[in-house]
């Protein structure tokens, strides 16, 4: 499993399976985000979005976001992730984890469903307003 930050605009075909898998995402119970805000997010440069690959085989979109906090660390968030992965999650969570590590981030935070605690060990799960709040602590 390979994850690639992935540059705007998109190609057309490739835009159409990103917008697949991020819609599939944003319909999920308690997420109030959009496709077209996390698209513009991503354009502005206030997010990165990152094509997830099984050998050369698109099957999964993210879009993550490094936040610094008023003491100055940086948290890196999750704030959209669907698709089709063969492999575990947890494995492309993994991989998000090292890639936020490389960038100076000490955290790695995402809400989501609390089913999520079985499969990513480590994590704090704390209840909110949209589902289960993840934490962990990845560096520095």
């Amino acid at each position: 499993m390979r994850l690639q930050p992935l540059s705007m605009p998109l190609a057309p075909d490739l835009a159409e399976r990103v917008e697949t898998c991020l819609a599939a995402a944003c319909a999920l119970p308690g997420c109030d985000l959009t496709v077209v805000g996390l698209l513009q997010a991503c354009a502005a440069g206030r997010a990165q979005l990152v094509g997830i690959f099984e050998g050369g085989r698109f099957v999964a979109a993210g879009v993550t976001q490094v936040r610094q906090h008023a003491d100055g660390r940086l948290s890196c968030w999750v704030l959209s992730l669907g698709g089709r992965a063969a492999g575990p999650w947890g494995a492309v969570i993994a991989a998000v984890e090292q890639g936020a590590a490389r960038l100076g981030c000490e955290t790695l935070e995402f809400a989501g469903r609390r089913g999520w605690a079985r499969v990513l060990p480590g994590y704090t799960a704390t209840p909110c307003e949209r589902g289960t709040h993840f934490l962990k602590r990845i560096g520095a």
